[in-house]
């Protein structure tokens, strides 16, 4: 015998299939600016940022492929460039949108996609000084939030209140934060910064849980918490531009679990942590591949599965929930790629034979995209676990998506007040 010995996985032949030209979004016209994926989705719709004045933002339903007019409705609610996006994981028709303005905004969709060219937005969060680089939801709070941009500041929004209820850290970045990520139930928060520190911290409390500085190149670099495996991942670039995987313990960041190198290309990666199969997918800008890894938490951590390749690079890539997979097909991620004019999905599966048999071991119960909590408790202090689901058809958990209800805003209650105090001097002085 060799002695040989092959690691057992689910995973191991894991294998990515891009959807052909009538499955794909072509002639998308589609501005590529900011440190974001370019690129956002959800079970309906996915949005990207297009070109022209304004920062007109285009939402798509999923199921509707083909070639895309060039008079398509959109969103129109910035007056500058939209450099990130999110959809509120508890309602698919609520998207977050962050803009060279300054400011975040908050838009309903309609049920069934745009139909017109909206430019109200139900919500507007104002606060940060610089241009608004980085927008991501609580994971288990339904409609809270948080926010990263060029004034070095993070914050953290009740979007109900359109009230910034965390501001913390402030005066501790360096730089300009590149990437925010929340852990899995939402009680810490993680940052990349431009200053090369990552750090992680309880945005309700003062202080950092723990930092480390970690790369020397000044590309920027992105956090991903692996709360299953007690690790969090930091990707960026050393001093020689080489692209390199950093693990750490998140309580302690003192010294790395685990270290590799990737390869040499130049593009920033697009880092996405499927937490059901422990798989860590990358895609970089610019190049024509997704390459992916299964984790565990015992060394070397990381076991490179495959290689999405293709013949034409990507600009962007993100990753759709979980949910959103064919199950009868064995998929177990699917993705969209940003093309230079095209939105190509991309469908992650494991090669067996399709089958209404549920496979149990290729799908482990799923984040449901069900609230745990209020804003209320969250800011009391408390966390709750996510909300999970079976992934088998018939047996999934759903919740009907609660009515987005904001409130007056400081300002708004001020210009209220200021009008009121207005008439009642005329209606006075007509007495007099």
């Amino acid at each position: 015998m060799s002695g040989r010995f092959v690691r057992a996985s689910s995973f191991r032949h894991v294998h990515g299939v891009a959807e052909k030209p009538d499955g794909s979004f072509l002639q998308a016209q589609i501005q590529c600016s900011g440190d974001g994926n370019y690129v956002a989705g959800n079970a309906k719709y996915f949005c990207y940022s297009g070109r022209g004045g304004g920062g007109p933002v285009y939402v798509l339903n999923r199921d509707a492929p083909g070639r895309l007019s060039s008079t398509l409705p959109k969103l129109e609610v910035h007056r500058g460039k939209v450099l990130d996006f999110a959809f509120n994981p508890f309602n698919d028709n609520v998207l977050a949108t962050a803009s060279e303005d300054c400011q975040l905004k908050i838009s309903i969709i309609p049920d069934g996609g745009l139909k017109a060219t909206q430019s109200t937005a139900a919500a507007t969060l104002s606060g940060h000084e610089k241009k608004v680089t980085a927008v991501t939801w609580h994971p288990t709070t339904n409609n809270v939030l948080a926010s990263a941009a060029f004034d070095r500041t993070v914050k953290v929004w009740d979007v109900e209140s359109q009230q910034a209820i965390y501001s913390p850290l402030d005066g501790v970045h360096g730089e300009a934060v590149q990437h925010i990520s929340w852990n899995r139930n939402g009680s810490l928060l993680a940052t990349a910064c431009k200053d090369k520190v990552h750090r992680v911290f309880d945005p309700r409390s003062e202080g950092v849980v723990s930092s480390k500085s970690v790369f020397g190149g000044s590309k920027k670099s992105s956090v991903v918490f692996m709360d299953n495996l007690n690790l969090i991942a930091c990707v960026g670039f050393t001093r020689s531009s080489t692209r390199q995987v950093q693990l750490f313990d998140p309580r302690n960041m003192s010294t790395a679990a685990y270290s590799t190198d990737i390869d040499q290309s130049a593009g920033v990666l697009c880092v996405n942590y499927d937490y059901d199969t422990k798989i860590l997918f990358m895609g970089g800008k610019g190049d024509s591949s997704i390459k992916y890894w299964e984790m565990v938490n015992t060394s070397p951590y990381m076991h490179f599965l495959s290689s999405f390749s293709d013949n034409q690079s990507q600009k962007g890539v993100c990753f759709l929930p979980k949910t959103s997979c064919d199950t009868t097909k064995c998929e177990i991620a699917s993705a969209l790629r940003v093309m230079r004019d095209s939105i190509i999905p991309v469908h992650f599966c494991v090669p067996r034979k399709s089958s209404d048999l549920f496979q149990s071991d290729l799908f482990p119960d799923a984040y449901a995209g069900i609230s745990a909590q209020d804003s209320k408790a969250y800011q009391a202090g408390e966390n709750a676990d996510p909300v999970t689901t079976s992934m088998k058809p018939g047996q999934r958990r759903t919740q009907e998506a609660s009515e987005l209800v904001v409130k007056a805003s400081y300002a708004e209650l001020e210009e209220e007040n200021a009008a009121l105090k207005k008439r009642i001097a005329e209606l006075e002085a007509q007495l007099n």
